[in-house]
């Protein structure tokens, strides 16, 4: 006979996990695309760059990235090749989390 105990409704942390994630993806992307990438490079996060003198292989893609959204095609693929596919995954991720969501905490006001 299977168990017939209702499930609880998820708690808050759990319900807005996948907003959460795809808000900060969206930040991110949003501080990328407002960021001067011809200023000043003051600070890194990358340990990569503090130790090694050409950084790592994902140096460059935050300014590709800005380029790219100022419209700088060749300045983009310069700063780093792979930031228009960066920008591409990281929406189709966004737009899979809000699926997510909607699939699994959608709520029926009417």
């Amino acid at each position: 006979m299977p168990d017939s105990t209702p499930i609880p409704p998820p708690l808050k942390a759990q319900r807005y996990q996948y907003l959460l994630e795809a808000a900060m993806w969206l930040s991110g992307l949003l501080l990328l695309a407002i960021m001067n990438p011809n200023g000043e490079h003051l600070f890194s996060f990358c340990p990569f760059s503090w130790v090694f003198e050409h950084g790592c292989w994902g140096c460059g893609l935050g300014h590709g990235i800005a380029y790219l959204v100022r419209g700088e095609w060749q300045a983009s693929w310069q700063a780093h090749p792979l930031a228009a596919p960066a920008i591409l995954l990281l929406m189709a991720r966004c737009i899979q989390l809000f699926r997510w969501h909607r699939q699994h905490f959608d709520i029926h006001f009417i």
